[in-house]
């Protein structure tokens, strides 16, 4: 396994130590969308964080379920054309790990989905609750003035009471904008969360680019990594795997 790399400008800044549930989202579709060749500092970085992270992983037990779930892999792994016996459970231990990490992943996605609208429920029923208030203070308000104009004699209690209400409309309406800004907030964070989210994996194609990454995989027709990025020579001679 490489030391870890010094990033350059041309490798991705959110790549971590480690590949998380947090991280899973980003680095896999990362992966997903590897375009070969690339440059030696993007393969390294990547390599490292695979590897660094698959070392440290433990797998589960070996239930009916899970070995059924590796017997599937395997088929996919020997369709990838993995001769090396060695790279081939390297590689099935690597998509075990992904199949964990996206489980983790799932479950965190859909408690934040349930968390925001959660709170996209709450900002609607306050907002509505706030309409209903200012509207009911504002009738008071009005019905208050009439009263005031009847009732010359009750002058001061009547500007008072008239005052108060008109007080109280104001400030509920006063935090609806506010609210909006919210509700805005939390669709956009939904959008986000529901465009981008990993919904199932594409074993067979990262299992395709896993291989060709790691080195698992040698391809006449698929050039890994450019050698010379100086002179961005991309003649045959200047890569490699």
């Amino acid at each position: 396994m490489p030391g870890k790399p010094t990033a350059t400008s041309d490798v991705h800044e959110f790549y971590p130590a480690h590949l998380t549930s947090e991280t899973f989202e980003s680095i896999y579709s990362t992966i997903m969308g590897l375009k070969f060749p690339m440059e030696v500092a993007r393969v390294l970085e990547l390599r490292y964080l695979i590897n660094h992270t698959v070392d440290s992983y433990a797998e589960p037990l070996p239930t009916p379920d899970y070995r059924e779930f590796r017997d599937a892999l395997q088929t996919v792994i020997d369709g990838v054309g993995i001769d090396n016996k060695r790279h081939s459970e390297r590689l099935l231990r690597i998509l075990s790990m992904m199949r964990e990490l996206h489980y983790a992943y799932s479950i965190k996605t859909r408690d934040t989905e349930n968390a925001l609208r959660a709170e996209m429920a709450e900002n609607r029923k306050r907002r509505q609750r706030g309409v209903r208030y200012a509207l009911g203070l504002t009738l008071a308000a009005i019905l208050s003035a009439i009263l005031w104009l009847g009732l010359p004699a009750l002058d001061w209690p009547i500007k008072a009471l008239t005052a108060a209400f008109g007080l109280g409309a104001w400030l509920y309406l006063r935090t609806l904008p506010a609210l909006d800004r919210a509700l805005a907030d939390l669709e956009k964070q939904m959008n986000q969360l529901q465009r981008h989210r990993v919904r199932s994996i594409q074993w067979r194609l990262l299992a395709q680019k896993l291989a060709l990454l790691l080195g698992f995989k040698r391809s006449s027709e698929v050039e890994v990594f450019i050698i010379d990025t100086e002179q961005h020579d991309y003649s045959p001679s200047n890569f490699r795997h």
